[in-house]
């Protein structure tokens, strides 16, 4: 088998297998559905009133609703794939959603324990008497012939405290946030911070009571006896109810992190909003607490029950765990088809000051113009990406080719995101590699340019006035540049800081960049020695082919909105500052051809910047899997860079001034800028 399509095997059966152990294997499936809508604050409410419902319901039908033994609305607790659809499709079409949203499968699922907890209250009105006022009642008799009674009866109150202290503490940690907002870091906390971490702590360990009373509850209904009637009945039914109330949990817990980031979103623009978000942070809380205690009770009914969990009316949909595990693998499982056109044009732009003070080049008798023809590229990629909990695109494997051109002119264009590669890695070695760093949040690129239509001129220049007084010589213009961008995002470190900050990527990295072409180097001196504010031509070299190589540290920062708004723009920022070793040489008559050259080396220091500005467009509904996005940006990224040949030292009294005495530069910067317009297709 091939490395590829075997680590796809691997990935997939490992999410599969993954599905038994918790909630968050359904994260790809709700990253996909909910990820990148709009927010909107009539979906948002009506989803955190579904989180709101969910737990509600889940005491309700615990600790409210009479039962005996082989209750009607107990067998009406039935979700499959084909009921499913049909409630879909019927909710899809109303209010808020209106056929451009996404329908939870929680609300599904509270749809039907509500249908269900209707047909029990009506069974009460007929004034049938119920063998147990309520289902915890039955738990704690199913529990009483194995002597462990009395475990079982504290998971009423067990219960309770779950809900009652998982919203005290949300409200605890909210005080210590908004106290502690502002502060220096390290800065000793406040009395009135103190008490909140400490009310938040008597919190924890109150929570940490009530499971554990749930665990001692769990096993009691696991040694339970349910070999007679009606303790076979009252197991049966008992895990169909808490298995369907725990899948209800599930799906809640997966949209609801989308609830609070689409709730965040709204109260940047809406103040007042903010009540919200910690509406739906504390219920968050809450169902998570639930979730951990119906889990342990479902999987301790299943014993006494005999029967496995994923054969249960919960788990009825999607036939299952295993089943459920392929689905939610498939959906981490995207086929990214891009599209990309780019122009990118070269300058060198004149500048003074393009090495610090200001530069007078009056004295120079040559300099260099580049006459160059821009690059148009036509590219596309075929990418097999697979999400892992927290990490999308994590694994990214080529499909079909990997080359991003597909036409061009003047030169070509290429891009590529594989470290491993980068750093000599092939085939299946280098995409573990990458998954590797995927998940450790580093990002990696690579772009390679190359330019091979246009001319370079040698100018004649009036050393009197600085002006062009013709051309001397000129000869074919060639330039290869290569630029590695390593870098890890920060923003991972404070997601919802960086929600709030508009913040897509900050990246904090390295950058190798290096590129070859003809060069005048220009010597100059500091006018007034100790100033450092003006220098003045001393000499020049002759035109050479130089290699400029550097490596540097910095940051680059995308600010936007994301990919969920319909149109969306963005700018990019980056600021990267190195050096890199650098052969030049002078002769004693730059303008005399085989003149005696004097051949140096040193260390070229290099500042590179970079800004865009561009829009998102998405063409594809909310409510649809299949994404198209096109993406226009502007790029503009400048390369200043000079030597520094020495350093001057002034004493002012008892201050050392320390000033640049002698440089070396080209002239101006180096400019690279154009449009590109991407468009993505994510099947």
């Amino acid at each position: 088998m091939r490395p590829g399509p075997a680590l796809a095997g691997l990935l997939l059966l490992a999410s599969a297998a993954a599905s038994a152990c918790g909630p968050t294997t359904y994260n790809a499936r709700a990253a996909r559905a909910f990820a990148n809508e709009d927010a909107r604050r009539a979906i948002i409410d009506d989803r955190a009133a579904d989180l709101e419902r969910a737990a509600w319901l889940a005491d309700e039908v615990l600790s409210s609703t009479p039962y005996s033994p082989g209750d009607a609305w107990i067998a009406a607790l039935r979700l499959d794939d084909v009921e499913a659809e049909r409630l879909r499709a019927r909710l899809e079409e109303t209010p808020p959603y209106d056929g451009e949203h996404e329908v939870p499968l929680a609300k599904l699922y509270r749809a039907k324990l509500d249908e269900a907890l209707a047909r029990a209250a009506a069974r009460g009105e007929r004034g049938a008497p119920p063998a147990f006022a309520r289902l915890f009642d039955a738990l704690a008799a199913l529990a009483a012939p194995s002597g462990e009674a009395s475990a079982a009866s504290r998971l009423p109150a067990a219960w309770q405290a779950l809900a009652e202290h998982a919203r005290a503490l949300a409200a605890e940690e909210r005080s210590v946030e908004r106290l502690s907002a502002g502060r220096p870091l390290g800065a000793p906390d406040t009395p009135e911070i103190a008490a909140a971490k400490a009310r938040a702590a008597a919190r924890r360990r109150a929570l940490a009571g009530a499971h554990r009373d749930v665990a001692l509850a769990a096993a009691a209904l696991r040694a339970a006896s349910a070999g007679q009637e009606p303790a076979r009945t009252i197991a049966r039914d008992a895990l169909q109810v808490l298995s369907f109330v725990l899948r209800m949990h599930i799906e809640a817990l997966a949209v609801a992190p989308y609830v609070v980031k689409q709730a965040r979103r709204v109260a940047r623009d809406e103040p007042g909003y903010r009540a919200a978000v910690a509406r739906a942070e504390a219920i968050s809380r809450v169902l998570e607490e639930q979730r951990a205690a119906l889990s342990a009770c479902a999987e301790a009914l299943s014993a006494p029950a005999r029967t496995p969990l994923e054969d249960t009316a919960g788990f009825e949909a999607q036939e299952g765990f295993l089943e459920q595990g392929r689905a939610i693998s498939l959906d981490a499982v995207h086929l990214k088809l891009k599209g990309d056109v780019e122009l990118l044009f070269f300058h060198q732009l004149a500048s003074a000051g393009s090495s610090g003070g200001v530069n007078d080049y009056r004295g120079r008798t040559r300099r260099l113009a580049y006459d160059v023809d821009p690059v148009f590229m036509v590219g596309g990629r075929a990418l097999l990406t697979y999400d892992f909990d927290h990490a999308r695109d994590a694994a990214r494997l080529n499909a079909g080719f990997k080359t991003d051109r597909l036409f061009s002119s003047g030169g070509d264009i290429q891009y590529d995101g594989s470290l491993g590669r980068l750093l000599g890695l092939n085939g299946f070695a280098s995409d573990v590699f990458d998954i590797g760093a995927d998940l450790a949040g580093v990002s990696t690129s690579l772009k390679i340019a190359r330019f091979t239509a246009g001319n370079v001129t040698e100018l004649a220049v009036d050393p009197a006035t600085d002006r062009d007084a013709g051309a001397v010589a000129s000869a074919p213009f060639q330039l290869l540049l290569r630029q590695i961008d390593v870098g890890f995002d920060l923003t991972k470190l404070f997601p919802e800081a960086a929600d709030d900050l508009y913040l897509e990527e900050l990246l904090a990295g390295f950058r190798y960049m290096d590129y070859k072409l003809p060069r005048i180097f220009y010597a100059l001196r500091e006018r007034d020695p100790g100033e450092g504010d003006v220098y003045v031509f001393e000499r020049q070299s002759p035109a050479q082919s130089v290699t400029s190589r550097f490596y540097q540290g910095g940051f680059s920062v995308r600010m936007g909105n994301g990919e969920w708004p319909r149109l969306a723009p963005f700018g990019d920022l980056g600021l990267y500052g190195g050096a890199g070793p650098v052969r030049y040489a002078f002769s004693a008559d730059p303008a005399v051809p085989g003149a005696p050259r004097e051949v140096d080396e040193a260390t070229m220091i290099a500042l590179s910047g970079n800004v865009s500005v561009g829009l998102r467009l998405r063409l594809t509904s909310y409510l649809s899997r299949l994404r198209l996005l096109t993406e226009l940006s502007y790029n503009v990224e400048a390369i200043g860079q000079g030597i520094l040949s020495s350093i001057h030292a002034t004493r002012r009294g008892d201050e050392t001034i320390y000033t640049i005495g002698r440089k070396l530069d080209i002239g101006g910067f180096d400019v690279f800028h154009g449009p590109r317009l991407l468009a993505v297709l994510v099947l």
